[in-house]
């Protein structure tokens, strides 16, 4: 999947850029899978083995790395949750949907994710396509760098 980015009142995008997502999950068989599935897909897919290498990878998009268009991450992993990582993303990258995966889906767990913010909770065993399509339609309805594009001209 690609974001389009339009600059100045243009209707056609002028550059397309990859959709980046930050995937985390400690299960090794099921990060890669989800890995090669989003992959073939047309995402690009940095993957985190635990919650805690993603918060740092959030972390480090404020030394320039670059931000993700979304995260999808497991929520009870060592060293972090996904509970926690939402926690940490909505300071540092407020505008990132988050989409929690997790094999113990309780309704306090779904509840607790909706109040933190979190886009949806998809509970294991899930659709792959349920998820892609979640992904790409979350996705479409970011912004699209418009505003972005326009004030930076502005200035």
């Amino acid at each position: 999947m690609h974001r389009a980015l339009f600059f100045c009142g243009e209707q056609n995008p002028i550059v397309t850029t990859p959709t980046r997502i930050l995937l985390a999950e400690d299960d090794t068989a099921m990060r890669n899978l989800l890995s090669a599935v989003l992959t073939r897909s047309g995402f690009v897919v940095v993957e985190c083995a635990d919650g805690q290498a993603l918060i740092r990878a959030i972390e480090s998009t404020r030394e320039g790395s670059p931000a993700p268009d979304i995260i999808v991450s497991d929520v009870q992993m060592p060293g972090a949750s996904g509970l926690d990582v939402i926690y940490t993303s909505r300071s540092l990258l407020p505008n990132v949907p988050v989409i929690l995966i997790t094999a113990f889906g309780d309704e306090r767990t779904h509840q607790r994710a909706r109040d933190l913010g979190a886009v949806a909770v998809l509970n294991k065993p899930f659709d792959l396509t349920e998820l892609r399509r979640l992904i790409t339609d979350t996705v479409a309805r970011l912004p699209s760098g418009q505003d972005e594009a326009d004030e930076s001209l502005d200035n």
